[in-house]
């Protein structure tokens, strides 16, 4: 056990989709860059939760690609590795493993230092500026200390210890959107799946590709009739609804929901994920039972961890508004784009969409202001975890669009550093410009 100094251009909290995104273009950038992250492998959701599609790349309705710039290179890695085939439908889909591999391999190309196992449980704050967090890890407490840093924990971890300024659940209500367990099921018979779905309209629904099963919906009434039946245990959804991860017969399911009430509870997540363990088991058995082509499909695996849509948001210079993501807002210090619905996994309700009042193939900005931590030179806020009400970031949490907050996190930055000027002063239209260099679409 000991205590060290180290010191960095920037230190991202969170090695998820937007941690990662954020990293591996400041190190692009020749910043020192250190990634803190509480797992033991980087990619957050994507890896340790299980969404195994990269989503918010393309617009609702999958016919214009909205996102680009670093998301390029991990895609292009990705069909490397055989790990994806590329865009489907309005998302990628991919496997997890090369997934974790593709994420290793870049961080370790550009030199990103990773902190495994370890978690921020403090900030110092001087003149306004986050000068060093504090880090814990089986090794004892470390200092880094920083010029800039990045919030992309999900959880508003950095923020909550740096400002307490953070908003947990849905406004006046408190609530959380439930989380998920997904899983992966192998050895699905497509075809025999196909078959069932043409004399079964009714139960079951198939999206093909060039002649491929591509996704699958089980539909309410079979579901229904499973619970009354046959005791499938899934109380709080109404469908199964799967995709297929680029190998042929295996496919990714999210049917899995459970209440949240105190995400911060070590006690309360335990039992969430062990209830939603048996709600996976009984999901694959229903499968096998009572749908034409899974008879002899298996359970590959299931999340390590469980998938948190929603905990606490810190509040930015800018709070991204529901009426901004609904009315396709555009802002002059636009960073991102991004083209999903409002998507609530409400407790009481089920799954509510609202869709972008200009259609599915529309989208709206996300401005600049809503990834700088208010009051604060130095510090930006990405991912799940931005400057956003509950409904926008109920759209905006997407991990395409978090990937590219991520990269304009970085370069501003980059450019801040360069300039000696606190985040919120950064030149936009010079940021734009980088961005677009970059290959993002603004």
């Amino acid at each position: 056990m000991h205590d060290s100094m180290e010191d960095y251009d920037i230190v991202i909290v969170g090695g998820g989709p937007a941690g990662v995104g954020a990293a591996f273009t400041a190190a692009k950038l020749g910043l020192r860059t250190a990634i803190i992250e509480r797992t033991t492998l980087l990619g957050g959701n994507w890896t340790n939760g299980y969404v195994l599609s990269i989503l918010g790349v393309y617009t609702y309705d999958g016919s214009q690609k909205i996102t680009g710039g670093i998301v390029d290179e991990i895609v292009a890695e990705l069909k490397e590795r055989g790990g994806t085939k590329g865009q489907s439908g309005n998302f990628i889909p991919f496997r997890p493993d090369e997934m974790k591999l593709t994420l290793s391999y870049l961080a370790a190309k550009y030199g990103v230092v990773t902190y495994f196992g370890s978690l921020v449980t403090g900030a110092s704050v001087e003149d306004n500026r986050i000068s060093s967090v504090t880090v814990s890890g089986k090794d004892g407490t470390r200092t880094l200390r920083s010029k800039f840093f990045v919030d992309s924990s999900g959880d508003a971890d950095l923020t909550y210890y740096a400002t307490s300024s953070v908003i947990e659940g849905k406004e006046n209500a408190g609530w959380h959107q439930e989380a998920t367990l997904p899983f992966r099921v192998g050895n699905v018979d497509e075809e025999e799946v196909i078959k069932f779905s043409k004399a079964h309209p009714d139960l079951i629904s198939v999206t093909l590709r060039d002649g491929r099963l591509e996704r699958l919906r089980i539909m309410p009434p079979l579901v229904t009739k499973a619970k009354e039946v046959h005791r499938l245990y899934l109380p709080d959804a109404n469908a199964e609804f799967l995709f297929n991860t680029s190998r042929k017969g295996e496919f990714v399911c999210n049917a899995t929901h459970i209440k949240i009430r105190d995400f911060k509870s070590g006690r309360e997540l335990a039992e969430a994920i062990n209830d939603l363990r048996h709600q996976v088991v009984s999901s694959v058995n229903f499968l096998i039972n009572e749908v034409d082509g899974f008879e002899n499909a298996y359970l590959l695996d299931s999340a390590s961890g469980i998938g948190l849509r929603e905990t606490r948001r810190a509040v930015g210079e800018y709070v991204l508004r529901r009426s901004d993501v609904l009315g396709n807002a555009r802002f002059d210090d636009a960073i991102a784009r991004c083209g999903h619905p409002i998507e609530i996994h409400d407790p009481e309700k089920g799954v509510v969409y609202v869709h972008l009042e200009g259609g599915d193939s529309s989208w709206y900005h996300i401005p600049y202001r809503a990834i700088v931590q208010k009051g604060v030179g130095n510090a930006f806020v990405i991912g799940r975890c931005l400057s956003a009400e509950f409904d926008a970031q109920a759209s905006a949490r997407v991990t395409g669009t978090a990937l590219a907050m991520g990269q304009a996190a970085a370069t501003a930055a980059y450019l801040c550093m360069r300039d000696g000027v606190r985040a919120i002063d950064v030149n936009i239209k010079e940021l734009q410009t980088v961005l677009r260099e970059q290959g993002m679409l603004i």
